[in-house]
């Protein structure tokens, strides 16, 4: 089975349904304060948009770091999301908004948050296709960022958690180097924000050419 691709940090109509036309299986829509950051108003329209599209299309994920559980249920139920990303310090018994699927970023660096998020997820059956209840999004530590920096995760780490929990790589991904990191990693899923931007924007020719590379591993 080809790996699920997930296209993060979009801001714009245009670039969701670019990113949705070339065959992404989630976008993610960025809620904690970063350059990427995305207003509720906003997300609000580009769900609208990728709802409105035939199926397949790709399920709308919201990024929060170390919001409480309520603001981000509220923010769920306005935008309309269909899976949650907490990239924060949240806690292994932090409430799942809604029921939805929940993506955890974890980053490798063996505290016993991070030991208690992957016993969580390891304790939860994998039941058929698609998007699991709970998700390892292994990306690289960087002192005092959130993800989103460009930089490459351990690979070799990375196949380690992925043989154990499903797992979504990201840190570093770019369209030249996605094949070699799902054939040594063997992730679940993929996922990218800037490695494909082009001075700072997400570019739909990058985009394309970074899922073609992830379907072709």
């Amino acid at each position: 089975m080809s790996s699920l691709i997930k296209i993060c940090g979009l801001r714009t109509v245009d670039l969701a349904l670019a990113a949705a036309t070339a065959g992404a299986d989630l976008i993610g829509l960025v809620f904690a304060p970063s350059r990427r950051q995305v207003t509720v108003a906003a997300a609000q329209q580009i769900a609208a948009a990728v709802r409105a599209l035939p199926p397949p299309r790709p399920l709308i994920v919201g990024l929060f770091v170390n919001e409480p559980a309520a603001h981000v249920a509220d923010i769920a139920a306005t935008v309309g999301l269909e899976a949650i990303q907490l990239s924060g310090d949240e806690p292994p018994d932090y409430p799942t908004p809604h029921g939805l699927p929940v993506i955890k970023a974890i980053r490798m660096i063996d505290t016993p948050l991070e030991q208690a998020w992957l016993a969580r997820i390891a304790a939860i059956p994998t039941v058929g296709q698609g998007l699991p209840p709970l998700t390892a999004l292994i990306d690289a530590h960087v002192s005092g960022a959130y993800g989103g920096t460009g930089i490459q995760a351990d690979w070799g780490r990375a196949a380690h958690i992925a043989r154990q929990v499903p797992t979504i790589l990201a840190g570093g991904l770019t369209p030249v180097n996605v094949a070699q990191a799902i054939a040594i990693v063997q992730p679940m899923g993929v996922d990218v924000s800037s490695g494909v931007e082009r001075d700072g924007q997400k570019d739909p020719a990058l985009i394309r050419a970074f899922i073609a590379a992830a379907r072709s591993a």
